[in-house]
């Protein structure tokens, strides 16, 4: 039965015979014996077969819902069995937003990895609006960014990080730098490069740095970019202003050719947070990386504000 819930969810998706044939790794006369059996089973036909196209009927449509539901369940006990089995099977899921963690979560990877050597990792690049639905979706174990409002998610934990201040800059020849004085206004009339944010007051909508999003809770930067060195290379070709936690300007890799813009902006400051599930059976390495995001973020800002200290 399984299986065949399988098909008619890949029939729905791909809305061919041949791909969803192709999608779940059967031939297409496979493929269709599995869905009359299926049809047969229930005593219905599920889905109307087109000369390009087949399109579930509204009983399929029933069964397609239940089939959601039932293959996610089935997933999940898959989960839970793997991780009675511990760290050595099954596979730790890690959503990370934004290009902040980017430069240190790695750190903590690292230091997970070293302490459990067979542990399966897979990090997935995730902007941190998306967070709280894939969490939910079981897709992931954890995710580290600045995470969404969550009034709606009331079994998502959130572990708020350190805020940190946040600096604009800019490249070294950049015509802001030629001011004796900078304000946020002046920032405005530059595109600003970088991951969507949570909206902040002060920031200057419909502006060349960016506008609002539609729902009303980002602030959506003109160059809208979550990888880091791609933003480093951004900023230093054109006139394209960033935004950063002041130490992580120090980390290697970065171009020595920025220049911090003295803007005072007390209320820009980092809301980074690791998000997980309380309705879900924990990932055994869950806890150790958590605290390992905690160290390697102190240690980081750490080494990265005595270097600024010497500079």
């Amino acid at each position: 039965m399984i299986r065949r819930l399988e098909v008619a969810l890949a029939l729905d998706t791909h809305r061919s015979f041949q791909r969803a044939a192709r999608a779940v790794g059967m031939s297409q006369p496979a493929l269709t014996r599995a869905l009359q059996t299926l049809e047969k089973e229930f005593g219905s036909r599920l889905f109307e077969r087109g000369k390009t196209e087949c399109q579930p009927t509204t009983y399929g449509s029933v069964v397609l819902a239940r089939a959601r539901r039932i293959l996610s369940e089935v997933a999940e006990t898959r989960r839970e069995i793997e991780l009675l089995r511990g760290l050595e099977k099954g596979e730790f899921s890690i959503g990370i937003g934004s290009a902040g963690p980017q430069q240190w979560v790695g750190g903590a990877i690292g230091e997970l990895c070293a302490d459990n050597p067979k542990l399966r990792v897979r990090v997935v690049e995730l902007p941190g609006h998306q967070h709280a639905g894939v969490l939910m979706a079981g897709q992931i174990d954890v995710a580290i960014g600045e995470p969404p409002d969550l009034t709606a998610y009331p079994d998502i934990v959130v572990s708020r990080l350190p805020r940190r201040p946040i600096v604009f800059f800019c490249r070294n020849d950049h015509p802001l730098t030629k001011r004796a004085t900078v304000e946020i206004r002046d920032i405005a009339a530059f595109p600003l490069a970088g991951p969507r944010v949570r909206h902040r007051a002060n920031l200057p909508t419909n502006s060349a740095m960016g506008s609002l999003s539609a729902d009303g809770q980002y602030f959506e930067p003109a160059i809208l970019c979550a990888n880091w060195m791609a933003i480093c290379e951004i900023v230093s070709r054109s006139d394209a202003v960033s935004a950063r936690a002041r130490p992580l300007l120090h980390t290697p890799g970065t171009p020595a050719d920025f220049a911090i813009l003295p803007v005072a902006a007390p209320w820009f400051v980092t809301d980074m947070a690791i998000t997980w599930r309380r309705d879900r059976v924990p990932h055994p390495a869950l806890k150790a990386f958590r605290d390992a995001v905690r160290r390697s973020e102190a240690r980081i800002m750490s080494e990265k504000k005595a270097m600024q200290a010497a500079a």
